[in-house]
């Protein structure tokens, strides 16, 4: 069925824009193409600046491109947004990440919109309980009225939509995806690290791309590369990322002495090379919900060691593609480190079935494909299951 049929135009809202160009860039433009190529206007609305390079390879898709921030005030996002609505006469909203209590999804009804889409990709658990969960719950329903289809980015994320009072025929589970042609194995790539760092060649290379804030725990590998140390485990950990917990976290390296096996890199705008070049991703973190960085080390053919949280356990196949810790726990962080520190046949044996799995299940055109089903099945007027 051709979506152009039903839909003139499409509008992502989009609660960020990007500081380079990630897996998630990659779906919006292949999205765009597909879209295009149905003879459907793409738009895609984003909340902040785009840099000139994504800004261009957007717009070379075929997308139109406005740029709309809620936080100049949600009178002047809504009136953007009837202009835009207007101007490109959409007719369907697909809104992308904001916190589902924000008011977008009332904006685009009031504007005209009846098709309107939300996608959640925030982390987080309901920990409420008695009558704060009932008003969590009333207030659910209330922002989430004029939405048609929920997506969850994890099988995680809707069991807690479902907690906080989202109809469970009402969601759809749609797994993001990675670029599988940028994020892909360089047994190349380790020798530059090696010469960069002075790294022996029977040392470990541990990588992790995360935003340094709590609910990722970093602290947790902190504590976990000490106790290595103590053990005698020959690894290095790189940790590319920023956040507000850098400073206290470069504090706690070397009060535990272990200053020469963390790297803090700081934001890396390009983290493939640190990825190819890695014996084991590790993750940390509590309730994440997209793991997108977890999927790009998989594809780059690299053996996991993440939390047992979240949409960790949904990607990660224990003894498979990876090893499963507990979740806030640096000794279990250690001992998966030090099994596959002394097990290169398994290391290699779940790379290769972790590169086997992103390919099969988690790449881009997999994440558009099923998009545009849910599109279609809009039209049909039935939840789509992808």
């Amino acid at each position: 069925m051709s979506l152009a049929k039903p839909y003139r135009s499409v509008a992502l809202l989009l609660d960020s824009a990007p500081r380079t160009w990630t897996s998630q860039e990659e779906i919006h433009l292949r999205l765009c193409r597909e879209l295009k190529a149905q003879g459907i206007c793409p738009v895609l609305v984003y909340a902040g600046e785009l840099p000139p390079e994504p800004e261009r390879r957007l717009r070379a898709s075929g997308a139109e491109i406005e740029i709309v921030s809620y936080g100049h005030g949600r009178f002047r996002y809504y009136r953007e947004l009837g202009r835009i609505i207007r101007q490109y006469s959409i007719t369907l909203v697909h809104v992308c990440f904001f916190d589902y209590f924000s008011l977008i999804p009332w904006f685009a009804r009031l504007q005209g919109v009846r098709c309107i889409i939300y996608e959640e990709l925030n982390s987080g658990m309901l920990r409420a309980t008695s009558w704060k969960k009932k008003l969590i719950q009333l207030r659910t329903l209330v922002t989430t009225w004029p939405i048609v289809r929920v997506i969850a980015v994890s099988e995680f994320v809707r069991q807690d939509m479902v907690q906080r009072g989202l109809a469970a025929s009402q969601i759809v589970v749609k797994y993001l995806g990675v670029d599988e042609e940028r994020f892909r194995p360089n047994p190349d790539a380790r020798q530059h690290w090696i010469s960069e760092y002075s790294i022996q060649p029977d040392e470990l290379i541990m990588s992790t791309v995360t935003v340094l804030r709590p609910f990722k725990s970093p602290q947790t590998l902190v504590e976990a590369c000490s106790l290595l140390a103590q053990h005698a485990v020959r690894a290095h950990l790189f940790v590319a990322g920023d956040g507000a917990m850098l400073s206290d976290l470069k504090e706690m390296t070397q009060r535990l002495g272990v200053t020469d096996r963390i790297h803090w890199l700081g934001y890396c705008t390009d983290p493939v090379s640190l990825l190819q070049a890695s014996d084991v991703f590790l993750l940390a973190s509590i309730g994440e919900a997209g793991g997108l960085a977890l999927l790009e080390a998989m594809a780059c053919g690299i053996p996991i060691i993440a939390s047992r949280s979240g949409v960790n356990c949904e990607y990660v196949q224990e003894g498979r593609t990876g090893l499963l810790a507990t979740a806030r726990n640096p000794e279990s962080f250690a001992d998966a480190i030090e099994r596959l520190t002394r097990d290169e046949h398994l290391r290699r044996t779940m790379s290769a079935n972790s590169r086997a799995r992103a390919l099969q299940d988690f790449t881009v055109d997999i994440d558009v494909k099923n998009t545009l089903r849910i599109y279609e099945s809009l039209w049909n007027d039935k939840p789509e299951v992808v």
